[in-house]
């Protein structure tokens, strides 16, 4: 599907957002905040509207929650998840994804640098010809014991065009010659089934599962025939309706991945410390990625409009990373290139992921270190005090890695993730890595609570009057 290019000017008036934040506010952050970090208000007004006074960009302060816009970060959110789709690392979805994201950090102001590093992932790419109403997404047959580069079941330039043949739970039709199966995978192995097709006349078979979640399946590294890919019920229920659905299917292998790096120098200071903010923007194959990551990543990018004039005593740097979804591989890569003295200037790195699910259970935003009550953990309780949240709002620090942040923590760097999980059990939502993590599915309440949080958090760091400045600052190694 050819895809519009999404464009907002960063000139645009700001509208006043006036979500409320909870009412309850109890336990300290272990540190008082100045007084000057304090919002006060009338009875019948929101703390953070009462101190939102002053617009002008000589000011690094709470008074920048004004400038939070769910609106244009929702729409950058949709663009990832809709017009893009999956971003398989190394796939061109997650080159687009990149251009994109380049474009709208150099609209803001920054420098910015495509950074690429080697990546062999094999990616199924499905673009349906008839209907327009059906669209799907697929993963990749497996081959066991194969690594990617030297998976067999490639198509051949230009890929595969055929009709979507019904051949149920594997008795395919004779019209299925020349064109692509449908099989449901019940208890038969994927090598019988896809060989059943391969015996019947088909180039590739599509097998798909028992229900909406992600489906898998692989056929031993001698038991290969034709090129397959698999899908989840959704899919399956929506090309059968569909009636007479063509498809063109690839199969191909790419070698390069990429980060997206964002950076604006404090002038006149080639050593002031760094703040890094980071997310990643792959996801994993056939989910679209609203809330892993497409919402981490559209709301760096909007914590980088926020920022982009604002006067720090620190170098800002958003850095969008690509692969994390198959081991935090860009991520690694971006520390690995810092030199020993770029990694001592960096204090802190923000990583959002995850940050906007609607997932019913999903209530409290953990800031997962794996370094104990650190600089970033510490600057979250802040922020929550501050705005008012109730204690159990915050699960802050909590030991995890799983994300990005584990690339900046062994690099030395102070890093938390920021993600909505289950109090109770740190579950994720329920959706996690399946094709059913799309729009829908998104909270704007949590999304801007964590934005909230996210940037208030950071200014403690950055600003000249904020509490953990000097700390950080004595922190540099």
């Amino acid at each position: 599907m050819r895809r519009g290019r999404f464009r907002l000017s960063y000139l645009t008036a700001i509208p006043l957002l006036l979500l409320a934040a909870p009412q309850a506010h109890a336990a300290t952050s272990g540190m008082e905040a100045s007084s000057g970090w304090t919002l006060t208000q009338p009875a019948a007004m929101h703390p953070a509207v009462a101190a939102l006074t002053d617009r002008t960009t000589d000011v690094c302060g709470p008074e920048l929650l004004d400038r939070l816009d769910l609106d244009r970060t929702m729409e950058q959110l949709r663009f990832l998840t809709e017009e893009i789709g999956p971003r398989v690392a190394a796939s061109p979805q997650e080159a687009e994804a990149a251009e994109f994201l380049a474009e709208e950090l150099r609209l803001a102001g920054y420098e910015v640098e495509i950074q690429e590093f080697p990546r062999t992932q094999v990616v199924a790419q499905i673009e349906v010809l008839a209907p327009a109403s059906v669209q799907f997404h697929a993963a990749v047959g497996r081959v066991m014991e194969t690594p990617a580069t030297q998976y067999p079941l490639l198509t051949p330039e230009g890929g595969l065009t055929g009709r979507i043949v019904d051949c149920g739970t594997g008795s395919c039709p004779a019209e299925v010659s020349g064109q692509i199966a449908l099989i449901t995978q019940g208890d038969g192995s994927a090598e019988a089934l896809v060989r059943g097709a391969y015996d019947a006349g088909a180039v590739a078979a599509i097998l798909h599962g028992p229900d909406w979640r992600r489906h898998l399946a692989a056929v031993p590294a001698d038991g290969h025939t034709i090129p397959f890919v698999t899908v989840n019920l959704d899919a399956a229920e929506a090309i059968r309706a569909g009636g007479d659905v063509e498809i063109n299917l690839q199969v191909n292998r790419y070698e390069t991945s990429r980060n997206v790096i964002a950076t604006r120098p404090v002038e006149g200071r080639p050593d002031a410390p760094v703040v890094v903010f980071s997310a990643h923007f792959d996801t994993v194959e056939k989910a679209p990625g609203a809330s892993d990551n497409g919402s981490g990543t559209a709301g760096m990018l909007e914590l980088a409009r926020i920022l982009a004039d604002v006067p720090t005593e620190v170098e800002l740097r958003f850095a969008a990373v690509g692969s994390e979804e198959v081991g935090l591989v860009g991520a690694r890569y971006y520390v690995s290139q810092l030199s020993e003295a770029e990694r001592a200037r960096i204090v802190a790195n923000f990583n959002t992921d995850m940050i906007a699910t609607a997932g019913a259970e999903q209530t409290a935003l953990f800031v997962n270190t794996l370094d104990g009550d650190n600089l970033v953990s510490r600057s979250a309780r802040i922020a929550r005090d501050i705005l008012g949240y109730p204690e159990d709002l915050l699960m802050a620090p909590f030991n995890r890695g799983a994300s990005d942040h584990v690339a900046f923590y062994e690099g030395g760097i102070p890093a938390a993730n920021f993600i909505w999980r289950n109090p109770e059990n740190a579950d994720l939502e329920p959706w996690y890595h399946h094709p059913r993590d799309t729009m829908e599915h998104i909270s704007r309440d949590r999304y801007h609570t964590a934005l909230r949080i996210v940037l208030l958090a950071s200014l403690q760091v950055m600003c000249a009057d904020a509490p953990l400045l000097q700390e950080a600052t004595a922190a540099l190694r």
